[in-house]
């Protein structure tokens, strides 16, 4: 820009210096820039003649000297040569061209100094060329060659009759394939070697016309060698082999020769038809005998009838199926390895046919059948025909080594991509309709244990069972346990028709295969999670197996499981021949565990199947599988925990404490049980379980086919409303039940009191050492329920609890003594009771409540203190009671005592100064 200025008005002599000038200005710059050819850099000249034909480059070479030198530039005709690719024909040896040309060196500076030498590029031009041009000599030997062939395709009307197909010396369909081929190229775009006389569109569409017909040629040709080749005769080979060699490196010739491609719907033939060449290899594969000849195999005997009438699936038949078809696939393949070159991937393109046409119709068939008879059945059929068809990539893998596993794997895969869809969505149905079938059958058949009968047992086992909450704890170790195992075990369907009874029970019991010792073969593993274990039987069932209790080897027959309907709704236990009374009446007609591990083997059973088929496309699998686990966890949470708790939580606020008072007094029990409330304990224990069972089964069984486990994930929010619900039910059902316990302990009160407990006769003995009935029922019943409550609550939420018990049976206790009449003989009897509800709050291991029952425990000491003056210092006080009540309260607590009227106006004139007789006079 420093060499512009800007205008201004000058004479007419001036603005022609100026032109003048600035021409000279342009000229220096040239002269200083040798890279420029006129107006244009050397590098944008050099590409333009990049894409010249060899024919505009002798034009060219008349323009100028600098461009004369830029188009003799030996690197420009060597990439030329190279787009040729030159194949030696048969009968047409040529020294120069079928001699590899020699390697440039880094730089060429030779220049013809004549320029007159290139006017006439390939016809005018002598022999006499320089040697350091070897590929502009390759290209000029190439063109006069091609140029007679050219002109014979224009002048013949057919093409067969042209010289490429009559030369005496061309004979061979090698020869002819290597000769089209150069010809091609030669006319191709790139190196444009057509005369300039003849119309480059004409010629290109006369060597396709002569393409085509040597295709039709080799074709004939190659099928002859492979008639020959099934007949037996093997030497057939070798000339199969060259003619799919000849087909291939004809490849690009359709996209030179602007030939039409063929499509296929299959993925890998569509792929193979776009990269040319496959002529040959699509005769061959659709020609085979496989193809056409019926498969020995039919696909209904994979479906096999039980007793009943019920349909199973039985995978000897689809076995037998998939070894003929391994068998043929290992033939096969092996052939057109050897025929077909390595890049063509032939052998693909046959696997995908194979598993088309092959596969695909056997397994229709398969899948149609066992869809007409249950959805369980075609559930099954899909994911162990795909399990078992896997193992036909061993067989390609044999025979072409060469090609990656992954991309046979893909082929097979996608002929069950196209029915996973379907699968999805029948998998995602059946496991909804199952779940809510098995929840509809629970509510109907669900009962409630008669709650006499219930503490009838309870009461029964109370004086030998002590530590109910710890055999609690250990049952529910023992079936956490069991179940721990039994879910890592793989699971099998049984075979049955598409209902409830269909499912496989997962059974925590297989240790001792007693309960299933008849499976056959073709069901051998696990069976199910079926039954749930009594307690603290783990140790015997795993060693105490003698020799002829030792599981027996699998046979033929077929023993199912009971179905649920058959077994009662409660828990049962697989080892007790004769269950107890507790047993019968247990709480899991609200909660049932039975009900849980069948919704847990539903679910258990689609995630095994969907990790089985989660190659095909996992993705989609694991949306699928997401959706099935919010159904099971939101059918446990609406379905199953809320009926139940909200059951159990009407039955406690209905509880009839007359009724139950009249019934334990006809027993002739000490201790009375409150059954709402055992059965709500129990209940949260079995909620407990079944929350851990949950957990365990999210774990390691969910938690693999779902994908990322956060927040994002439906099914971990799902299963955290599961725990939140429960939670909140644990909660309601805790303080409803604390309510009645404090109920119940002050309706034992009431009635368990007799009126001359704390009052004796004048001539009765009194046995101070011993607590009331009253008290000892209480306390006893605080004991067992506080037992209770430890067993199914964590420590934060049993500190509450207890301080809640402790501080309401505190006020039902001061309550209590305050409308009683205490005799000095009964306030021994009041001191003892008090010691023994002390004795009870210890341990709960609550200071507060230690402090105040303390507190209350000292108040008994004013019903045997006889001198009114200690009783007003006792009443003002406050180290007595620990600061815990006010003198008001004392005083209240006082005025209890059998002679408190006598005393009262001493206490009063020690307490308040107030003397009657002194102080007051009537007017």
């Amino acid at each position: 820009m420093e060499r512009w200025t800007p205008l201004a008005p000058s004479s007419a002599s001036s603005g022609e210096a100026y032109a003048t000038g600035m021409q000279a200005d342009g000229a220096k710059i040239h002269e200083k820039d040798e890279n420029f050819i006129g107006v244009w850099p050397s590098s944008v000249m050099a590409n333009i003649l990049s894409y010249a034909s060899v024919t505009t480059l002798a034009k060219l070479e008349r323009t100028c000297k600098r461009v004369r030198d830029m188009t003799r530039e030996e690197r420009l005709w060597k990439a030329r040569w190279d787009a040729i690719n030159w194949e030696q024909i048969d009968g047409m040896k040529d020294a120069l061209l079928d001699t590899p040309a020699p390697r440039l060196p880094e730089k060429t500076s030779s220049v013809v100094k004549d320029p007159t030498a290139f006017i006439d590029l390939f016809s005018t031009l002598e022999d006499s060329v320089p040697s350091s041009r070897p590929y502009f000599d390759r290209l000029r030997s190439a063109f006069r060659l091609a140029t007679p062939f050219y002109a014979s395709v224009l002048k013949e009307t057919s093409t067969t009759s042209s010289l490429i197909f009559t030369h005496p010396k061309i004979t061979s369909l090698q020869g002819q394939c290597a000769l089209i081929h150069n010809l091609a190229h030669i006319a191709a775009p790139r190196v444009a070697g057509i005369p300039d006389s003849m119309p480059e569109g004409l010629v290109r569409t006369k060597l396709a016309s002569a393409a085509g017909y040597l295709d039709m040629e080799l074709r004939n040709a190659f099928q002859a060698q492979v008639a020959e080749h099934d007949r037996g005769n093997l030497d057939t080979e070798p000339k199969m082999r060259l003619y799919a060699a000849l087909a291939w490196n004809r490849r690009d010739l359709n996209t030179i020769l602007g030939m039409p491609i063929r499509s296929s719907g299959l993925l890998r033939a569509s792929k193979m038809h776009s990269l040319g060449g496959s002529t040959l290899a699509t005769v061959y594969i659709n020609e085979r005998p496989v193809f056409h000849e019926p498969v020995p195999y039919n696909p209904k005997a994979c479906i096999k009838t039980l007793e009943r009438s019920e349909m199973a699936f039985n995978a000897e038949p689809i076995r037998s199926f998939v070894k003929h078809c391994h068998k043929c696939l290992e033939q096969e393949i092996s052939l057109i390895h050897r025929i077909f070159p390595n890049q063509q991937e032939v052998e693909l393109v046959f696997l995908e046919k194979f598993t088309d046409e092959i596969l695909g119709d056997y397994l229709d068939g398969l899948l149609q059948n066992a869809e007409a008879h249950s959805p369980a059945l075609y559930l099954d059929c899909f994911a162990s025909s795909y399990e078992l068809t896997v193992p036909l990539a061993d067989a390609v893998t044999s025979a072409a080594p060469h090609i990656p596993l992954n991309d046979i794997l893909s082929v097979i895969q996608m002929l069950w991509t196209a029915r996973l869809e379907d699968y999805l969505s029948m998998e995602k149905t059946w496991a909804k309709d199952m779940l809510q079938s098995l929840c509809k059958k629970w509510q109907r058949n669900v009962s409630f244990p008669r709650l006499k009968q219930l503490e009838a047992a309870l009461n029964e086992q109370h004086e030998s069972n002590k530590h109910l909450a710890s055999q609690l704890a250990a049952e529910q170790r023992s079936f956490m346990s069991k179940f721990k195992k039994a879910l890592l075990t793989p699971a099998v369907e049984i075979p049955k028709s598409a209902s409830v009874s269909s499912l496989p029970r997962l059974s925590t019991d297989q240790a001792s295969h007693s309960s299933y010792e008849n499976i056959s073969e073709d069901h051998q593993g696990y069976i199910g999670l079926g039954q749930v274990p009594s307690a603290l039987d783990e140790d015997a069932n795993e060693t105490d197996l003698s020799p002829s209790q030792s599981p027996k080897k699998p046979n033929a027959s077929l023993r199912l499981a009971p179905p649920p309907s058959q077994t009662p709704p409660y828990m049962t236990r697989s080892h007790s021949p004769s269950p107890s009374p507790r047993e019968k009446n247990s709480m899991s007609s609200m909660l049932s565990l039975d009900t849980a591990i069948e919704l847990v083997n539903i679910v258990r059973l689609s995630l095994q199947r969907f990790h089985k088929v989660c190659v095909i496309d996992s993705k989609r699998v694991e949306r699928a599988a997401i959706e099935i686990v919010v159904e099971f966890f939101s059918s446990i949470n609406h379905q199953h925990f809320q009926p139940g708790f909200e059951k159990a939580l009407a039955q406690i606020r209905s509880h009839d404490f007359a009724k139950h008072d009249q019934e334990m007094r006809e027993s002739h029990h000490a201790v009375g049980h409150i059954g709402s409330l055992l059965l709500f304990f129990e209940l949260v224990q079995t909620g407990d379980t079944i929350q851990e069972m949950m957990q365990v089964f999210f774990d390691r069984v969910a938690a693999p086919v779902l994908g990322k486990i956060d927040f994002s994930n439906a099914a971990v929010r799902e299963k955290k409303r599961l725990e939140n619900d429960l939670d909140q039910h644990v909660a309601q059902g805790m303080s409803a039940g604390v309510e009645l316990l404090v109920q119940h302990i002050e309706h034992i009160i009431l009635t368990h009191q007799e009126p001359r407990d704390f009052y004796p006769e004048l001539n009765s003995t009194v046995n101070i050492a011993q607590p009331t009935n009253a008290c000892e029922v209480c306390v006893a019943t605080l004991q067992t329920y506080c037992e209770l409550l430890a067993s199914c609550a964590d420590k934060a939420l049993l500190e509450v609890l207890y301080q809640e018990i402790g501080f309401r049976l505190y006020a039902v206790l001061c309550k209590h003594l305050k409308r009683q009449i205490i005799s000095q003989y009964g306030g021994f009897q009041v001191i003892c009771d008090l010691n023994a509800y002390y004795a009870f709050i210890i341990t709960l291991r609550q200071p507060a409540l230690t402090s105040i029952f303390g507190a209350l425990k000292r108040v008994g000491s004013l019903y045997i203190v006889d001198q009114p003056k200690e009783l007003a210092k006792m009443v003002r006080d406050a180290t007595l009671t620990g600061g815990t009540m006010r003198s008001e309260e004392m005083y209240e607590f006082l005025r209890s005592r059998s002679d408190f009227k006598s005393i009262e106006r001493s206490i009063d004139s020690e307490l308040y100064g107030i003397k009657v007789m002194e102080d007051c006079c009537i007017m």
